[in-house]
């Protein structure tokens, strides 16, 4: 074979093992042969809920990297934030606005640098200005990537209420069939609510012996404490419980098999959540790595699927130019903006208060 038609069967696309062969026949040594280098291989690992692990949501990582990251799960904050603090290594976990300083304060986290986010000028300034965000100089706590509401999701066939409100939990016609979020956070926002108190993350102590009272009367009437969305989906869609406090995501999944299922919006007020990733500052895998994945999942196609597949809404300004308009009004989100407006947002306790809540509830818990 003449070295000109070698270079065209190499220009064709010629097998590499071929080709090494080849050009030795000819004379030509195999270091002069253009290599394309694949980028190097997954190294970090993801410490997040279940769920959040789906490709749809790093695509671009996986088109760089050829796969996805490792993952582990926690099913609530406190108890990843304390594993974390027992000597568990991560490169990057998926805390929330109310837990960040939390999260910052126990030393787990270190800043990311937001000039290494490519869509970091498309997040909405609500999230980016968020207490508890920023670490100044141009750095972050947290990229805020998903957001949506904690309510209750009812039985539209099975529950006959007046007035949507968070005493639903204190009917005794659904005594043992509602489920409550296993969270302290959970707690202190639907009594708190309940009790009318001016800030249900921050009550007096008056407010809170009122709070705690209120939760042993909402666990008398509750099935069960849930820590997985799918534990309260399937005991809905069964008709094993009415009620349940949730996540807009779990009444999204519900609507999709058919089940006559609402997502409350409580005359005292929905609660807004919003959580993101944060890099941990003993991870062990590639910085550039924990970058990519960062941007994978602030990009507006990933964003996209979440909407569609999840119901949440995304961080990213530009994601919502993507889906479609009549699917965005049909999950509530059409204006993000005026929603975060209007929305009592999860903010952080104080780690007084949040410490407070904590033992009371786990006191609460125990006497079930």
């Amino acid at each position: 074979m003449k070295p000109k038609d070698l270079l065209a069967d190499l220009k064709a696309g010629m097998p590499r093992r071929e080709a090494l062969k080849a050009l030795a026949a000819v004379g030509i040594a195999a270091t002069v042969m253009p290599v394309r280098r694949a980028a190097a291989a997954p190294d970090i690992e993801v410490f997040t809920w279940s769920g959040y692990e789906l490709p749809e949501f790093h695509q671009a990582y996986i088109a760089k990297h050829g796969a996805s990251p490792r993952f582990a799960f926690y099913s609530e904050l406190e108890e990843g934030l304390q594993k974390l603090l027992a000597g568990y290594k991560a490169d990057i976990a998926h805390p929330c606005v109310a837990n960040i300083n939390k999260f910052a304060d126990s030393g787990v986290v270190k800043p990311i640098d937001t000039s290494r986010l490519e869509q970091w000028p498309n997040v909405f300034a609500a999230m980016r200005e968020a207490q508890g965000v920023s670490a100044g100089d141009g750095q972050a706590w947290m990229m805020p990537w998903d957001w949506g509401n904690s309510s209750i999701l009812y039985r539209t066939d099975l529950v006959d209420i007046p007035e949507e409100s968070f005493t639903l939990y204190l009917d005794e016609r659904y005594k043992g069939k509602m489920a409550f979020f296993d969270s302290a956070d959970g707690f202190a926002q639907v009594t708190g609510a309940i009790i009318g108190a001016a800030n249900p993350l921050a009550m007096t102590d008056e407010e809170f012996e009122k709070a705690k009272e209120t939760m042993k009367q909402i666990q008398q009437n509750i099935r069960f404490y849930w820590t997985d969305p799918t534990e309260i989906e399937q005991a809905l869609a069964a008709g094993e419980i009415v009620a349940a406090y949730a996540w807009n995501g779990s009444a999204t999944n519900l609507q999709k098999q058919g089940v006559p299922i609402k997502f409350m919006n409580p005359k005292e007020g929905i609660w807004t959540w919003v959580c993101g990733l944060c890099l941990l500052k003993d991870g062990a895998g590639s910085e550039d790595q924990q970058y990519d994945f960062l941007n994978a999942f602030l990009a507006p196609e990933s964003g996209k699927a979440l909407v569609e597949m999840y119901g949440y809404g995304h961080s990213n300004a530009e994601t919502f130019k993507l889906v479609a308009p009549e699917r965005l009004a049909e999950l509530g989100i059409a204006d993000p903006e005026g929603m975060m407006a209007k929305a009592r947002i999860s903010l952080p306790m104080t780690p007084e208060f949040r410490q407070k809540v904590i033992e009371a509830f786990d006191e609460i818990q125990a006497s079930m």
